[in-house]
């Protein structure tokens, strides 16, 4: 099949444009060779497009599936619309400014701060394949640092573009990620020298342009060395071609260099107010531009950056020189003469004389020599005086020649600052920032050279891209010819070559009299008209200018001012002038000795430029180059705009089409055997399997293209011409739509016949069931009609009845009515006798009854009369008692005003028990006095009895005893109203205690909380700075071992102090036997027993045996904390003896070898030694906590902070041994087989480096189990706290989550729905191992949520709105930028997959907005995140020596038992 049949009815094509270049079409119908037009369909309308030929048919468009491809390389089709359209897909839908394009990475400016540059961006991308990563920056960078330490060669980073596109930032960006890999392991100042060079170099360098507001306006070239471990040890940076003429001319609405605006505005300083310095809009040089910029003051930026370079003393000589060039701009040269043509300056001139204070010259030899210039006539020396114009000329040279010296100072310095001492650098990366091709409308002698510097190196470009490509052919063995490709040797040689464009500007510039219009004759006479180019044109309405076609555009440069630029002269009189300075300061002194250190030679700017470049030339083809091509998407500076016009015109400049041209000049696309054998199975015959498929794929191939150029077979990949694996697609397509129309006919006639059986059958059962109806129709009928005689026989029935009962309720009625009236006669009769005889009855009674109550009364009477008469004599015997009854009223009435006290005392809270207990003691009282008075009733009673009483007593006591029960009901009253207060206070102060305690547990609660937040926080604050002393400690013994320059090798026994001081922190603080758990004083020493004596002169065998040179098996084997609880012993002997200063200088050398124990282990990768120290820190601070008298705060403090730091080092051990296994464990192994697809497209690893090794290892969730599990059974085997084991856990699981996520968010072929799943099942082994461990207490589990709610992300369904809240309300713990940079990458890995619309993605960030708003604008986890520690405590048992089993491989024996 020809790759014409693609032009078939559907496909999407490519045609030209005016405004957005190339726009998308789709063919209407087939197209026929001969035919002369398309028929085609645009977004607004039907076109009919003109082919006169074959080869004028529109560029065909890749398939949907291709679509944002991360590499341009591994488009079906290769050409520039397919290249466009990637990038702006990529740019504008899913916000990714990187994109590879075989060996380059463009980079596309977003005008927008982006967070994909952080440290956790850095950790993500270090040790990463480039062929499994998103493109970025640090992407190439990692490949150089890996391919330098990989292979020891010098690698080279080539960063161009144009001026706004980014290549300062994509720099240094670069060189901030060699200073953190290169700087991981020993941290200098070197990285901060390397990195603070940026803003100096900015500063003096870079300039503000109509294109770019940081422009830099020099090429520089950064060599960064490195040492045989990978690390920095210094740097050297070389520049080229600084635009001078800056520094005394700006165009409009451009600025001169950042450095003159910075010193106007820090003019207020103190140290500054001598430079007597104005506004940047009073200065000559600084006022062209009058726009507004902010401007830092280079007391808060360049001067602190100056001090990190060591450079502070020369500072302030560096700015008096910067500010001579200023005021030297403001010097007034004024024309005189009749012709004006000499020149003066006034004597009183401020500026000049500021300059001339400012450099210590002569302010009238100045003056002089700026209007004058010396000739030798005939051997002598004449003085003749300059015109005006020629005095400011000479003005101006004197002024660029002072700056560019003082850059060429300034970057001497910078280099020297950035030497080391270490030695010489084993490697270096080379990062090149460099001007990328530059047309304007007027082009000068800066664009030429630029041009010029950027033809070379896109020969240099294209002959790399070339032999990469013939090298890959060569390494798969195919029988290949040479590749063709466009050289611009021809361009090159016009500008180089004899008698080119730079020979005849030399010669022009040595003749006493060349001017421009001279050069530009010769340039006619020697290009156009004797020998033609084909790379030189004469534009037709000017003779003063040329044109050059280069490799990019074709460019017209404008002769005027090529000469004086070119020689860039300066008269030695006024150079003179500066030597004669007579400042005393040393520093400035030397830096005019440097700025005069000049001399007239034959070599002109652009011969030393060429030598410069030619210098570079040969540097970038001896190391390995790596290509940042940068874009500037716009000329607005909009963030994410994408303007289709200019950036194709950069494509073509930066050589990406280039690329694209010889990569399609040849086989662009290839595939492995496996991958074509997943992908296109469905077209092969024959038996298929993997085993087979390298046949098989030969077999078959040759019967789908049948041109056997369109490719060719490799050892391990297959080769496709450019628009083959479309044409492979198309042909898939069609296999698999045949096969859908059989398997449709199938299922169509299959699901005929069940429509045919069901339709049958239901028919069968209608007809059944109608039947059944009119049977049970007639059956009702029937039913119907024998109810209906039945109803009319019962009606009947019941009429008669009711006609019956009728008539013999009517005679029964009657009956009874007659009846009645006859038995109410009768019984009236019957009443009227009755009440005759009742009331003759009533009357004889009452009679009776009248006549019986006067005779009772009347006895009743007399009974009374007697019975008080007897009472009155009792009363006149019982007068001389009737004082104590008096007295029993008081005592009641007494007993009433208590009780009421007691009611008034109840109200009170506070003494409701000493009320009850008064209550208690009155009722005893009162019960008492009713005794008392009961034996006087009783005795008066028995006196009565003896003698007769008159009558009146007997009421008094009648009065008395219902006065006691009166006083008693009162009692019992006021009782019962006691208690009832007594119960509702009860019930009151039980309402109050529920209430209170409801309110102090809530307070306490949260007051609890709020502590233990700031706890936390105070404790991981405090735990960082002691990680963080750590560090800086490390990285003093990392200077001072630079400076002797010798390398100590850690002895290997000093591996296994960790458990030393660990048991040492727990051991001290527990309490002793009975023997030794008190101390006597230290003023009076006593015997105790239980404890180990150690001599004075014994102390550091002690020490060197338990901690210093302690083996790393005889420590393993030892029982958890033995080491702590000798040392423990022995100093408490010697405190508990008295000697407080052995006991002291025994802890702190103990103390002090545990701290260097620490510094020695911590180079070393296994952790067992870590963990056995560790333990012997924590027994030892328990142990000392409390139970010895010399025990101090700082004693504790450095043992707490020995045991945080041992902790922090074993994790730090633990990290870096799973580091390298997390994300191969996690993300890419295959525990469930055949599950994970093959990725569609061919490989962009980069054709010059070496193939991923396929023989290694396969790291899977065993191997992060295995490591997991010795650290818990070490932890274990030490008797650790199960809180510390979480703890550790917790952190460790948390760095496991973080980096795959990390991974995760990077790697476009990990996001799928087989591979989630695969994740998924390996996260579920890691779930199941915690939780069998009891660790899931600790939040281990708890931090694995994010990664997998993202792999729910990638398993989850995708189309509608409703998915959309789905996933929001789901992926809880994930952020904004990871849902949306998740759903971006998501890749299909099968036909039956899609990819995510961005109508979803939109769908996703709207509902996401809200949350966005209060989270920072990170994309990926801190997997540098420590939490802080917490360490419990728990009291060990009690020691004593007897208890302890030492053995002999301690040689303690010097030991005594005390």
């Amino acid at each position: 099949m020809a790759t014409l049949e693609l032009y078939s009815k559907g496909a999407s094509v490519w045609i030209p444009d005016p405004d957005a270049v190339w726009v998308s079409a789709q063919l209407l119908q087939d197209y026929s060779h001969g035919e002369k037009h398309l028929l085609l369909q645009l977004s607004d309308g039907k076109i009919n497009y003109p082919v006169s030929s074959p080869t004028g048919l529109p560029p065909l468009g890749n398939p949907d599936i291709l679509e944002g491809e991360n590499d341009l390389t591994a488009l079906s089709f290769l050409h520039e619309p397919a290249v466009l359209h990637n990038l702006r897909v990529r740019f504008l839908g899913y916000s990714s400014i990187y994109t590879y394009c075989g060996i380059v990475l463009v980079a596309i400016n977003p005008y927008e701060q982006l967070p994909i540059y952080g440290e956790e961006v850095i950790d993500a991308y270090s040790g990463q394949d480039m062929a499994d990563m998103e493109p970025h920056i640090f992407s190439v960078a990692e490949e150089a640092y890996r391919t330098m330490t990989r292979e020891e060669k010098n690698q080279s980073i080539i960063i161009s573009g144009e001026s706004g596109s980014g290549k300062t930032v994509s720099a240094k960006f670069t060189m901030r990620y060699f200073a953190v890999v290169g700087g991981a392991t020993q941290q200098t100042s070197v990285e901060e020298r390397v990195l603070a060079s940026n803003p100096i170099m900015e500063s003096i360098g870079n300039a503000k342009t109509t294109r770019n507001d940081n422009s830099s306006r020099f090429g520089k070239y950064i060599e960064i060395g490195f040492g045989r471990k990978g690390d920095i040890i210094g740097a050297n940076m070389r520049t080229y071609l600084l635009e001078k003429s800056r520094v005394v001319f700006q165009a409009s609405a451009e600025r001169n260099y950042h450095i003159f605006y910075q010193l106007c505005a820090s003019r207020e300083l103190p140290e500054m107010r001598s430079l007597r310095l104005g506004e940047s809009q009073s200065q000559a040089y600084t006022s062209v531009c009058s726009q507004n910029i902010t401007i830092t003051a280079p007391s808060h930026d360049v001067w602190s950056i100056i001090s990190t370079l060591h450079v502070p003393d020369q500072q302030m000589e560096l700015f008096r020189i910067l500010s001579a060039v200023l005021h030297l701009g403001n010097v007034n040269i004024q024309a005189s003469g009749r012709n004006s043509d000499r020149s003066y300056i006034d004597p009183g001139d401020r500026s000049l004389a500021v300059f001339s204070k400012l450099l210590g010259v002569e302010g009238p030899q100045m003056a002089h020599w700026l209007c004058h210039r010396r000739l030798a006539v005939g051997g002598e020396m004449l003085v003749k005086p300059m015109s005006g114009q020629q005095a400011v000329e000479a003005r101006d040279a004197l002024a660029k020649h002072i700056y560019g010296q003082l850059f060429t100072w300034t970057v001497q310095r910078l280099n020297s600052a950035l030497r080391t001492q270490r030695g010489q650098a084993k490697s270096f990366i080379g990062v090149l920032d460099i001007y990328g091709f530059e047309t304007f409308d007027r082009n000068s002698f800066e664009q030429f050279c630029i041009n010029y510097a950027n033809e070379k190196l896109q020969q240099q470009f294209n002959r790399h891209v070339f032999h990469l490509e013939q090298e890959e052919y060569i390494r798969e063995e195919l029988a290949w010819s040479r590749i063709e490709f466009s050289d611009n040797q021809q361009c090159i040689s016009l500008i180089e070559g004899h008698l080119g464009l730079f020979d005849l500007l030399d010669e022009e510039c040595r003749m006493p009299k060349g001017s421009d219009e001279s050069w530009v004759r010769k340039l006619y006479d020697q290009h156009l008209n004797s020998e033609p180019h084909p790379h030189f044109q004469k534009p037709r309405m000017s003779n003063s200018s040329f044109i050059v076609l280069h490799f990019a555009d074709m460019v017209q440069y404008e002769c005027n001012g090529f000469l004086d630029k070119n020689r860039d002269t300066v008269f030695e009189e006024l150079i003179n002038v500066l030597k004669a300075s007579q400042v005393d300061l040393c520093y400035i002194s030397k830096l005019i000795s440097f700025l005069c250190d000049w001399e007239i030679t034959n070599l002109c700017l652009c011969g030393s430029f060429r030598q410069s470049l030619q210098l570079l030339m040969d540097t970038l083809n001896s190391t390995t180059p790596h290509y940042v091509r940068c874009i500037k998407p716009n000329d607005l500076k909009q963030p994410f705009m994408f303007d289709p016009r200019r950036t194709v015109q950069q494509l073509r400049a930066c050589g990406v089409l280039e690329t694209i041209r010889i990569s399609a000049a040849g086989y662009p696309s290839r595939w492995t055997y496996e991958e074509f054998f997943s992908r296109y199975r469905v077209l092969l015959q024959g038996p298929q399997s993997e085993e087979q498929a390298q046949a098989s794929i030969r077999k078959a191939l040759p019967q789908l293209i049948p041109d056997p150029d369109q490719y060719c077979f490799g050892k391990t990949k297959v080769f496709f011409r450019a628009g083959q694996v479309a044409l492979l697609e198309k042909l898939r397509a069609e296999r698999l739509h045949v096969a859908a129309v059989i398997i449709q006919s199938r299922v169509r006639g299959w699901m005929a016949r069940i429509r045919y059986t069901r339709i049958l059958w239901a028919a069968v059962t209608i007809q059944r069931y109608w039947r059944g109806a009119l049977a049970r129709r007639l059956a009702l009928t029937l039913r119907h009609t024998k109810a209906a005689i039945v109803i009319q026989k019962t009606y009947r029935m019941v009429v008669v009845r009711q006609l019956f009962l009728m008539i013999r309720q009517a005679t029964i009625t009657i009956q009874a009515f007659t009846r009645g009236t006859l038995a109410r006669r009768r019984y009236r009769q019957l009443v009227a006798e009755c009440a005759a005889v009742l009331l003759q009855a009533r009357v004889r009674g009452w009679l009776a009854r009248q006549a019986y109550r006067r005779v009772h009364a009347a006895v009743v009477f007399m009974q009374c009369c007697w019975r008080r008469r007897a009472a009155r004599r009792e009363l006149l015997k019982l007068k001389t008692e009737a004082r104590s009854v008096e007295k029993y009223r008081e005592l009641n009435k007494g007993m009433e005003v208590k009780v009421m006290q007691l009611q008034l005392r109840a109200d009170q809270e506070v003494e409701c028990a000493a009320l009850r207990e008064t209550l208690r003691a009155e009722r005893e009282a009162a019960s008492v006095e009713m005794e008392s008075l009961r034996a006087t009733i009783q005795k008066l009673e028995s006196q009565k009895q003896k003698q007769p009483q008159p009558l009146p007593v007997i009421s008094e006591v009648e009065e008395r005893r219902r006065a006691e029960e009166k006083a008693a009901q009162e009692i019992l009253q006021l009782r019962q109203e006691l208690q009832a207060l007594q119960r509702e206070q009860d019930s009151l102060y039980k309402e109050r205690e529920d209430l209170s305690a409801q309110c102090v547990h809530e307070a306490v609660s949260q007051a609890s909380a709020a502590l233990r937040a700031e706890l936390d926080e105070e404790r991981r604050k405090y735990q960082g700075l002691l990680r963080e002393f750590t560090r800086l400690e490390q990285r003093y013994d990392n200077l001072r071992e630079m400076s002797l320059l010798t390398e100590v090798q850690p002895p290997i026994f000093a591996y296994v102090l960790f458990y030393v001081v660990s048991n040492y922190f727990s051991v001290l603080t527990s309490p002793l036997s009975p023997d030794t758990s008190s101390c006597p004083s230290p003023t009076k020493p006593a015997t105790v027993t239980g404890l180990l004596e150690c001599r004075k002169r014994d102390e550091a065998k002690l020490i060197k045996n338990l901690i210093t040179d302690i083996r790393v098996d005889s420590a393993l084997s030892l029982p958890p904390g033995l080491p702590a609880s000798v040392l423990f012993l022995c100093v408490r002997q010697a405190d508990c003896s008295g000697d407080q200063t052995r006991a002291r200088s025994l802890c702190s050398a103990a103390v002090t070898a545990m701290k260097a124990a620490l510094k020695v282990t911590s180079g070393f990768e296994p952790a067992w030694s870590t963990i056995w120290l560790w333990s012997n820190i924590k027994r030892a601070v328990h142990v000392m906590s409390g139970r010895l008298s010399l025990t101090e705060n700082d004693l504790i403090r450095a043992l707490s902070d020995l045991c945080i730091q041992a902790y922090q080092q074993l994790l730090s051990i633990t990290e870096k041994r799973l580091q390298n296994i997390i994300v191969p464990a996690l993300l890419e192994s295959e525990t469930i087989p055949g599950l994970s697809a093959v990725k569609l497209g061919t490989s962009r690893k980069r054709a010059g480096s070496d193939p991923r090794n396929v023989g290694c290892d396969v790291l899977t969730m065993a191997s992060v189990l295995r490591e997991l599990g010795a650290l818990h059974t070490a932890l274990s085997r030490q008797a650790l706290p199960p809180t510390l084991m979480e703890q550790a856990f917790h952190q460790l699981t948390y760095l496991i989550s973080a980096t795959a996520l990390n991974s995760l968010l990077l790697r476009k072929d990990i996001c799928c729905w087989s591979r989630g799943m695969q994740i998924r099942y390996n996260v579920s082994l890691l779930e199941e191992w915690l939780r069998s461990r009891g660790l899931q207490a600790g939040g281990a589990v708890g931090t694995l949520e994010p990664l997998i709610q993202a792999v729910q992300l990638l398993q989850a369904a995708k189309k509608t709105d409703a998915d959309a809240g789905a996933l929001v309300q789901t992926c809880t713990t994930l952020s904004s930028q990871q849902i949306v940079k998740i759903l971006t990458l998501y890749t299909p890995h099968s036909d039956l997959d899609e990819r995510v619309t961005l109508n979803f993605i939109r769908t996703v960030q709207g509902l996401l907005k809200g949350r966005s708003e209060g989270q920072p604008p990170q994309l990926l986890m801190d997997v540098r995140r420590v939490f802080p520690v917490t360490f419990p405590y728990l009291p060990p048992a009690v020691l004593h020596a007897e208890q302890l089993v030492i053995p002999d491989s301690l040689k303690i024996s010097f030991l005594h038992r005390a």
